[in-house]
């Protein structure tokens, strides 16, 4: 009999090397498949995933089973926000164009461009509850699930349910509404956060 998901979080937050061993064997595939297919290449999934096994192993506590008491649900609810976060730190910030003495069309370009990307956006969200928009916006703007939960007098999975189900509308609405936006390579940011 294959012993549960959740009896080998327990061994695994005691240490229990086997448990892991267990549970990576059991997971391992599952977990690059659904990164690769996220990130669409093979060495920055192999970097991710290297990163969720020792954050895993270190703190096991970042996943959880369900009422059946599998983890797979949650794994994946996490490797998915671990992939947000990876592309938030790797989309650099600009500078604003008073600190650097310099004003270009090309900035007032983006500016606008980025303007009207965020209307795009809340035009998308705009029939979504305040919940979700309120924890869509959050949750982009890097604040942790569990912060964001406080603030909003809720549950982090509730806070992750909310800020997938924006991404869906929001992916849903510029694909119906937009679609050279999607076509086009000069919106990295909308390519990052909803077409992955």
């Amino acid at each position: 009999m294959q012993t549960s998901d959740e009896i080998l979080l327990k061994a695994i937050e005691n240490k229990d090397r086997k448990a892991f061993s267990q549970f990576y064997e059991r997971y391992s595939h599952t977990v690059l498949c659904f990164v690769v297919s996220k990130v669409h290449n093979k060495e920055v999934a192999k970097d991710i995933v290297q990163n969720f096994w020792l954050a895993f192993w270190e703190n096991p506590r970042i996943l959880r089973t369900n009422k059946t008491g599998c983890v797979k649900v949650y794994m994946l609810q996490h490797l998915r926000f671990r992939i947000y976060d990876m592309y938030r730190i790797a989309v650099p910030e600009t500078i604003p164009a008073e600190d650097a003495n310099i004003v270009s069309s090309l900035t007032s370009h983006e500016n606008i461009e980025k303007e009207e990307l965020l209307q795009i956006v809340r035009d998308a969200l705009k029939n979504s509850s305040t919940l979700n928009q309120d924890a869509f916006w959050m949750r982009l703007e890097n604040i942790p699930a569990k912060e964001t939960a406080g603030e909003l007098n809720t549950t982090t999975q509730t806070v992750h349910n909310s800020f997938s189900k924006s991404l869906r509308t929001v992916r849903e609405y510029i694909k119906k509404h937009y679609p050279e936006i999607v076509a086009s390579g000069m919106k990295l940011i909308f390519a990052i956060y909803f077409f992955k």
